[in-house]
């Protein structure tokens, strides 16, 4: 398998939400593990750049450019028994690992009992917000406050896409179909058309450099 790296940095507060909620307190609530620390779930980065990639697929359709790129054969088909070529990890904070280590030890009671906290980390990551519907008297509406934990601007998440090494053809064309896909990614999570979940989205070689559309679609697109 052939490895390379996506990292997608955070641009204003985006509501990675995980589906739940503390009742008064937490209306909607991010994905964040047993630390206190934000991620972004495998499978959501994944719908994330599959729903991207047939958004490319559409634009190249309507301007009548012709190029390999497949988000189906790249993303996999629902309910097809052969799985997609393509693997997806979490996406984590930089030095994931690393800071994990050192927070656990710090949170061990016989070593720094109270200074660290799961809700101390998360304040360091994340913020709250506050949103209340308005009425045609420009008053509050009754019972329409809501409060979210976004993810704070400015946070970095980086994880790993690994592809089936295959023939080069079917390798080309799930790579091109990613690399367009990153740069087409811009925004994630819910509350986009407010603001919320404005992101920046690159993949990289294991090296560190982005990968960059090819010359023969710039050219295409250019004439």
């Amino acid at each position: 398998m052939k490895r390379y790296i996506l990292e997608v940095l955070i641009k204003s507060p985006t509501i990675s939400a995980s589906g739940e909620g503390f009742g008064a307190v937490l209306d909607t609530d991010i994905v964040y593990d047993d630390m206190g620390l934000p991620f972004i779930p495998a499978k959501r980065i994944k719908g994330c750049l599959r729903d991207s990639a047939q958004q490319i697929n559409e634009m190249l359709d309507q301007a009548g450019i012709i190029f390999p790129l497949d988000h189906e054969k790249t993303f996999g088909v629902t309910g097809s028994e052969k799985s997609a070529p393509v693997y997806f990890s979490n996406l984590t904070i930089l030095d994931y690992k690393k800071i994990k280590k050192w927070l656990e030890y710090f949170m061990d009671e016989n070593n720094y009992e109270g200074i660290v906290s799961r809700e101390k980390i998360l304040k360091t990551f994340t913020e709250i917000r506050k949103q209340t519907a308005i009425g045609h008297e420009n008053i509050a509406l009754k019972h329409s406050l809501r409060t979210t934990r976004a993810i704070k601007k400015g946070v970095k998440f980086s994880g790993n896409i690994y592809i089936e090494e295959d023939s080069t053809k079917n390798n080309d064309v799930c790579l091109n179909t990613l690399i367009l896909a990153c740069y087409n990614f811009r925004y994630m999570g819910t509350n986009r058309t407010r603001g919320f979940g404005e992101i920046s989205c690159c993949l990289k070689k294991n090296d560190g450099t982005c990968l960059q559309i090819s010359k023969e679609l710039e050219e295409r697109c250019m004439n």
